[in-house]
C-alpha cells in the first residue's frame, strides 16, 4: 500500500468515525451533551468542538482555504452547529487529501504556530490531524460512559478497514 492510499484511507476513516459519532450523539439529550464533566474540556460537546477547531486550523494551515472558521474560545455551543461544522470540515479534508499526489504528500512544509514550529511532510501533518481526532473521540466515549450513555459506536480504524466500503 502506498502512502497516498494509506492516508486517503485514513482520511476517509476520520470522516466516517466523525459521522458515526455525530449520528450517535444526535440521539442523546442535548443537556447531557452540554453537561460539565471532568476532562481536558468541560464536556462532550466542548470536546467535539475542539476536534472541529483543530481540523479547521489544520485545513487552513495546510491547504490555505479561505473559509476556515475559528472555533477557539467559543463558549456558547449549539450541538447542531458543532455536528454540521465538524462533518463539513472532515469531508472537505477528505476531498482535498484524495486530490493530492504522492509527491505533494512527501513535500516538507514549514509550520509555525503559537505552540510549535515544525518542518514535516504534508502526510505527517495529516497523520497528526487524524490521530488527534481519534484521541479525542476516545475521550468522548469515556465522557459518555460517565454520563450513562449506551450503545457507543465502534469507530476503530480496523473496523472501518474491514468494511467493504472502507477499502
Amino acid at each position: 500500500m502506498s502512502v497516498k492510499e494509506l492516508i486517503t484511507s485514513y482520511s476517509a476513516y476520520n470522516l466516517s468515525a466523525n459521522q458515526q459519532l455525530v449520528t450517535w450523539l444526535g440521539k442523546q439529550p442535548e443537556e447531557q451533551l452540554q453537561k460539565e464533566v471532568a476532562s481536558s474540556f468541560k464536556g462532550v460537546l466542548q470536546t467535539l468542538n475542539h476536534i472541529w477547531a483543530i481540523e479547521e486550523m489544520w485545513c487552513a494551515t495546510l491547504f490555505k482555504n479561505q473559509d476556515a472558521v475559528n472555533r477557539y474560545g467559543v463558549q456558547e455551543l449549539n450541538h447542531r452547529e458543532v455536528f454540521d461544522g465538524l462533518l463539513h470540515r472532515s469531508a472537505a479534508i477528505t476531498e482535498k487529501v484524495s486530490q493530492l499526489s504522492e509527491e505533494a504528500l512527501s513535500e516538507k512544509r514549514p509550520v509555525k504556530t503559537p505552540w510549535f514550529e515544525a518542518d514535516l511532510s504534508l502526510v505527517e501533518y495529516l497523520q497528526h490531524v487524524f490521530n488527534h481526532g481519534a484521541y479525542h473521540r476516545g475521550q468522548i466515549i469515556t465522557l459518555a460512559h460517565q454520563l450513562g450513555f449506551t450503545q457507543m459506536p465502534a469507530t476503530d480504524f480496523l473496523f472501518f478497514s474491514l468494511k467493504p466500503s472502507g477499502k
